[in-house]
């Protein structure tokens, strides 16, 4: 097979000198995504694209697969969620079989459902989604907003549950933003402020204002902004920190002293300094009660006693957010949980029990790939861990509680063999069940393994590996990932894709690197900033060790990622590119050196570093995926998908490292641009269009690893 004919994109002598370093940059004109000679180029990639696909035999059997394992339900294409449950009201969404996007639906008690918002109503299409939706406390008003055809900047509706009536004039907050209702329906706080906006600001939405203007309550130049309010409307609690997963600061309001109008805001956490978070929940009979890492890396409980705190009025934050310099706690923050060495808190609730009032809190903590399910007293004292579903690594997520001190709570139970579903939690038996039959897998088939590797500097990471049953080590195609940034843990979930990679042969490893939240804060931060080459060192000594035990070879082997994962298989392959087969890159990052300026980048210094500082400049240029491609290297096979138009990842990374490799590769392997119009980055879309992608990146795999679909030619590798 001869080398492929690439759409000719020109280079040309554009650099930049960065604390006296020539850093060049020959395909920085396609980052005008709209500009006539990137047009004419695209259009190019998109012929290339259709021709070489159309030769994948396995297109057609893993779209079959993929229509029954997504028919079940997955994260990217829910059947049904949790409850919210407002006075005598339910609130879900609910997606039937043939239904391209869930509908909001809302229910009286145990009665049927009806539906409140059908996003396919509004667009037939299935390029205008729903998400971010918020009824009132007493569930007589709903919030919701819209994103249509990939966009970001949402359109925020108000609707009447009862009457059905819609706001004509929608909100435009800029970004997605949190709905905080006050308890009487009269209106809603709001976060507003675009992407590139210098500052952020909550405002005041009174539904009967006939000005038309919002009042500001709160403004930070920090741009990850929210607002919540407990349903006595007494406080008001607002967090902001300088982007995700960045140490926060806390903010509280009296409402029953100012009103809502002029809420006393005053400053009661500083984790800015030091990195760490708090989150403010309310429990029942008002008190306060806030999740931390502060001290506990893992997370822990703590009350606070807030009648202790310094009197003051509103308080103004300062540019970098310091509302507290001493880092330290406002008021009386009272330890109340602390979990055990090796776990991770990831969500609370707290419950009221229905014969004495006592108040109970249901933690949910992951140890070792698996979530536990664990009840403990008013006094912080371990009661007991709770029974849930299955018996090997699952997750319980979306952990939520009625409001005013209910007796039971909700959580969504999954892992790599069965699809999402919705349990409840009731405290006065302590025990779970399902509510309802729904659509669900039914176990069984292939084999799930936990492992452990050492990286380079002896580190112990864990990882999944799953296998068809009943089969050895192989050597068989196999499909490596890993997330490894934001804190972010790569769980046990059910997602249609292993599965019938498995189903078609293959196998699947899910590698937990330095970067993410398998072990807490600490693992994140060993795989943060100037510590992020820890995760690709982590990623390529998960591929050392497939091929060392035996489960796959060099020929058989393909990585796979997107977003921050895309960006994890687009350092593999240019670190290693002899250890794999193949790629798979969605909506990465690829060039870390201008990677601010593209997207939302900016508010990611605090996970990657930044390139003004050249000693983050000379972490980022160690990695940089554009700046490592070499001319007359033998690359894998290497598939980039995304969003022509990212508004979060900015799609001038996917153009620039296709162009890069496409000039460099010296293999016959092709390198090839699959991107998409009216679609956003984090992959809500409409059911049709997620089977076809991820068949189409499947079935690339297949083709560049050997699998086939009877499986004889599995342990060949590619022709």
């Amino acid at each position: 097979m001869n080398r492929l004919h690439y759409p000719p994109a020109r280079r040309t002598a554009t650099a930049d000198v960065l604390h006296g370093r020539r850093v060049p940059d020959p395909y920085r004109w396609l980052e005008d995504g709209d500009g006539p000679a990137c047009t004419r180029w695209l259009t190019a990639q998109e012929e290339l694209y259709a021709s070489c696909s159309a030769r994948w035999p396995m297109r057609p059997v893993f779209r079959a697969l993929l229509e029954e394992l997504t028919d079940a339900g997955c994260s990217l294409a829910p059947v049904t969620s949790p409850p919210v449950e407002r006075g005598t009201r339910r609130f879900f969404l609910s997606r039937a079989g043939h239904q391209e996007l869930p509908v909001l639906m809302t229910a009286q008690g145990d009665g049927p459902g009806r539906v409140l918002v059908d996003p396919l109503a509004a667009d037939p299409s299935g390029a205008t989604v729903l998400d971010f939706w918020r009824p009132s406390w007493t569930g007589r008003m709903l919030s919701y907003q819209l994103f249509a055809r990939g966009s970001e900047e949402p359109l925020l509706y108000v609707l009447d549950v009862d009457g059905g009536i819609r706001s004509a004039t929608p909100l435009r907050p800029g970004r997605p933003s949190p709905v905080a209702w006050l308890p009487d329906d009269s209106g809603f706080y709001y976060v507003a402020g675009a992407a590139d906006a210098p500052s952020r600001t909550v405002r005041l939405h009174l539904l009967d204002s006939s000005d038309g203007e919002d009042t500001v309550v709160f403004e930070t130049r920090l741009r990850q902004l929210s607002v919540s309010i407990d349903p006595g409307g007494k406080w008001l609690a607002v967090s902001c920190a300088a982007g995700a997963q960045a140490g926060n600061a806390v903010h509280l309001a009296d409402l029953t002293r100012s009103g809502p109008r002029v809420p006393q805001l005053r400053s009661v956490y500083d984790g800015t300094g030091d990195g760490t978070q708090a989150l403010v929940r309310f429990g029942p009979g008002g008190h306060l009660y806030a999740i931390t890492t502060r001290g506990a890396p893992g997370g822990r409980v703590c009350l606070l006693e807030q009648e202790a705190a310094p009197p003051g009025g509103s308080r103004a934050v300062t540019e970098n957010g310091n509302g507290n310099e001493n880092g330290k706690e406002k008021g009386s923050w009272a330890e109340l949980i602390t979990l055990p060495p090796g776990q991770a808190l990831s969500g609370c609730v707290a419950l009221t029990h229905p014969r004495d009032g006592a108040v109970h809190y249901l933690v949910t903590a992951t140890e070792r790939g698996s979530t536990r399910l664990v009840l403990y007293d008013a006094q912080g004292e371990r009661l007991r861990e709770v029974p849930v579903p299955g018996s090997g690594p699952a997750t319980l997520s979306g952990l939520t509680a009625p409001p005013g001190g209910a007796d039971h709570a909700w959580f969504v139970h999954t892992d790599f063999l069965h699809a999402p579903a919705v349990h409840r939690f009731t405290l006065a038996d302590r025990s779970v069940s399902r509510p309802g039959s729904g659509r669900q897998t039914t176990g069984g088939g292939p084999t799930v393994r936990q492992v452990t590797y050492r990286s380079d500097d002896g580190t112990e990471i864990p990882m999944y590996l799953v296998h068809p049953p009943g089969s050895g080590r192989g050597p068989r195609p196999t499909l490596l990932t890993a997330y490894g940034g934001f804190g972010l843990t790569a769980a046990a979930t059910y997602s249609p894709a292993v599965l019938a990679w498995v189903k078609a042969g293959g196998a699947y490893a899910i590698a937990g690197v330095r970067g993410g939240g398998e072990k807490g804060a600490v693992w994140h931060a060993a795989g943060r900033g100037r510590n992020k080459p820890n995760a690709f060192a982590d990623f390529a000594a998960a591929a050392r060790w497939l091929i060392r035990e035996g489960w796959t070879t060099p020929r058989q082997l393909a990585v796979r990622g997107s977003s921050h994962s895309g960006l994890t298989a687009a350092v593999a392959i240019t670190r290693d590119p002899a250890l794999y087969a193949a790629a798979v890159c969605s909506a990465p990052l690829t060039d870390m050196v201008r990677y601010p300026g593209l997207g939302l980048g900016a508010w990611w210094l605090d996970e990657f570093g930044d390139p003004d500082d050249p000693h983050d400049l000379d972490t980022l240029l160690g990695y940089s995926p554009y700046h490592h491609v070499v001319a007359a290297t033998p690359y894998p096979a290497v598939l980039l998908t995304g969003p022509r138009r990212d508004p979060r990842v900015g799609g001038a990374h996917l153009r620039k490292f296709a162009a890069a490799l496409q000039f460099a590769t010296g293999s016959t392997a092709p390198v090839l641009l699959r991107t998409e119009d009216g679609v956003g980055h984090g992959g809500t879309r409409a059911v049709s269009g997620l089977i076809t992608l991820q068949a189409d990146t499947l079935a690339f795999c297949a083709a560049h690893t050997g699998l086939v679909p009877d499986g004889r030619q599995a342990q060949r590798g590619p022709a």
